[in-house]
């Protein structure tokens, strides 16, 4: 018998390993390549996170900000650029450094949902599950470029098994609020959306008597003492408060902010309610069509065969909540019930969320996927190896799509054009002033032009600041003085020395004569002249 359990316990590690294995092999081809170029978020974590590599301030001079001024008009979260610095310290900076964090840690989660499964379901269940992530088109594609908002599920999912395991060693528990308290620095969403998790459990083990009240405020120190900064940094910017200095963070004052318009609670309306919840409905469950950033219209973030196991994944696992006498078996199946009402509530309250906005629904969902798969199995057994082979389709059939026309079709969305046509402009010598065009060919953003330029031109932190003349080993005129970033419609007159960057579409607009330099896709590069 024991030696029966040997051999069970050696199939479990081979398939664990071996699913591992694939999931981190085709995740990592090319991981760097596609998607080509850079998405404009991505840039800017990337630009920030390299000035706290070098001066330990982002690249506005803010020393060590909670969170990032970003747009100015909208923010971004810290911890992902905080988690690039070793790595852009250790390898430069590049896309390699600042994509390769979300690579890892989306490798974790894969071994997460293994671990989760086991203690939640069975061994078997679990490997399944830990299958259906590793082909998961959401996962693979999130874990192959870095937006901040996409560490929040991964953080929350290893708060979410510390916390498991903490139910019966407490040492666990407290550490799971360490990370619990660091989604706070992934996402804003997570400000209005953890802390209700947590209360919500934190009833539910009182009232079970799992938790004693002395542990729970304990939990609530331990949260407090990490999330404090950022619950700070919201306060101070609900009550206009002004920005606080201190010798470890800044806690910054954002007087542009129109961020709060995005959340429901600040800005109720049935209306928007309707919208919000029609938006996660098409986005989760039926899985339309949207950003090519997040999903491939062809497959959706989770396929859409998976739309009648998602259903009756939810039913059942709800049915089975609700029968299940174990007391210890059902907290844990009620706390992944949270996990995923958490998702819902995010997307209740989130203006009409697309994938980026309500990532954190995609564990829960891929759990519920897999519940409703073994239930279909129990009852129909020789259906195992169909659904297999469908789920096996599917995914070398995204894995097509993804490096061929996905490859090919990315590019325009991640500015490829741009980031090679502003790196020849700034490297063409006798001119001191660039004019550069906010026409990123598939929309009109001035700001986004100004961040893709700093990140494809690696303009030092220093020098944006005006500290320096000095960037890039070059001697340049004060950055506000060499690098314009115009619309062309407004352009009234031509600088005599200038060289100017717009897209082709824009040749008709300028309003002086001009002499093509070259062109670099959709781009010119033009002087003032006969």
């Amino acid at each position: 018998m024991t030696g029966v359990r040997m051999e069970d316990r050696k199939r479990v590690r081979l398939a664990f390993w071996m699913i591992f294995a694939a999931a981190l092999l085709v995740r990592c081809i090319g991981f760097a390549a596609i998607p080509t170029g850079v998405n404009q978020d991505e840039a800017m974590a990337g630009v920030d996170a390299w000035a706290l590599s070098r001066y330990g301030t982002d690249r506005f001079g803010i020393r060590l900000p909670v969170h990032f001024t970003a747009w100015r008009y909208g923010q971004m979260s810290v911890l992902l650029s905080y988690v690039m610095v070793p790595f852009i310290r250790l390898f430069g900076f590049g896309i390699f450094s600042v994509r390769l964090p979300m690579l890892l840690v989306s490798f974790g989660s894969v071994a997460l949902v293994y671990l989760v499964g086991k203690r939640l379901f069975s061994v078997r269940l679990a490997l399944g599950m830990m299958l259906l992530a590793a082909i998961n088109p959401w996962h693979f594609m999130q874990s192959r470029w870095s937006l901040d908002c996409n560490l929040f599920p991964h953080v929350f999912l290893l708060a979410f098994y510390l916390l498991l395991v903490g139910l019966e060693k407490r040492a666990f528990l407290y550490f799971s609020m360490v990370f619990f308290g660091l989604t706070l620095y992934c996402y804003g969403i997570a400000a209005y959306s953890v802390p209700l998790f947590l209360a919500f459990l934190a009833g539910w083990y009182l009232w079970k008597r799992q938790l004693r009240l002395r542990e729970v405020f304990c939990c609530i120190l331990i949260f407090l003492a990490v999330a404090l900064p950022e619950i700070l940094v919201l306060a101070i910017n609900f009550f206009g408060l002004p920005t606080i200095e201190t010798p470890l963070f800044t806690l910054s004052y954002f007087p542009e902010s129109v961020r709060s318009r995005d959340i429901l609670l600040l800005n109720f309306s049935f209306p928007q309610l309707w919208r919000n919840l029609r938006a996660m409905f098409r986005t989760c469950i039926l899985q339309t069509p949207g950003s090519l950033f997040n999903a491939l219209p062809a497959f959706g973030p989770m396929y859409h065969i998976s739309i009648p196991f998602l259903l009756t994944g939810m039913v059942c696992f709800l049915r089975d909540l609700l029968r299940e006498k174990d007391m210890a078996r059902r907290t844990g199946l009620t706390a992944l019930w949270g996990f995923f009402l958490l998702g819902v509530w995010v997307g209740l309250t989130t203006f009409e969320v697309n994938v980026n906005r309500v990532n954190i629904i995609f564990f829960p969902l891929i759990f519920l996927c897999g519940y409703g798969i073994a239930a279909v199995l129990r009852r129909f057994p020789r259906a195992g190896m169909p659904v297999c082979a469908v789920y096996g389709t599917c995914f070398l059939l995204f894995l097509g799509t993804y490096f061929t026309a996905f490859a090919e079709d990315i590019g325009r969305y991640f500015n490829v054009d741009f980031l090679e046509a502003v790196q020849k402009a700034d490297s063409q010598a006798g001119h001191e002033s660039l004019y550069i065009t906010g026409h990123m060919d598939w929309q009109y953003n001035v700001y986004m032009a100004e961040i893709l330029t700093q990140y494809a031109c690696e303009i030092d932190a220093a020098y944006y600041q005006e500290r320096t003349n000095v960037t890039g080993g070059r001697e340049l005129l004060p950055y506000s003085r060499r690098y314009h970033f115009v619309n062309v419609d407004y352009l009234t007159e031509a600088e005599a020395g200038g060289l100017y960057l717009v897209h082709v579409s824009e040749l008709e607009k300028l309003p002086f004569a001009y002499r093509i330099l070259g062109e670099t896709g959709c781009y010119c590069l033009l002087t003032p002249g006969p």
